[in-house]
């Protein structure tokens, strides 16, 4: 299963507790590439930043998020977003 994950600041996260995790959480997104997991890593322009994974289940995906340093201090808001293929394309080659 494919799956995004919108990373993004918590309005009360501190700096000091950023700074603080900023290693750990930057071993923890690598052990997660090493893994097969986490496929890509991107920023957002306006702060945080986008995990592109790929697990078996949902479940899987929650573990590896809520198991970030950052996440687990609750410093930073996620979202999960799902993907399913597009089959949009198919309407091209239907009979009109």
């Amino acid at each position: 299963m494919k799956t995004v994950v919108i990373l993004t600041r918590r309005p009360d996260a501190a700096t000091d507790d950023l700074a603080r995790l900023h290693r750990a959480e930057l071993l923890a997104a690598w052990a997660g590439i090493a893994a097969g997991s986490v496929r890509a890593i991107h920023g957002l322009q306006e702060g945080g930043a986008v995990l592109e994974m790929e697990t078996s289940t949902m479940d899987e995906v929650k573990s590896f998020v809520e198991s970030l340093p950052y996440v687990d201090e609750a410093l930073l808001n996620v979202r999960y977003c799902p993907l399913k293929p597009f089959v949009g394309f198919a309407d091209l080659f239907a009979p009109a």
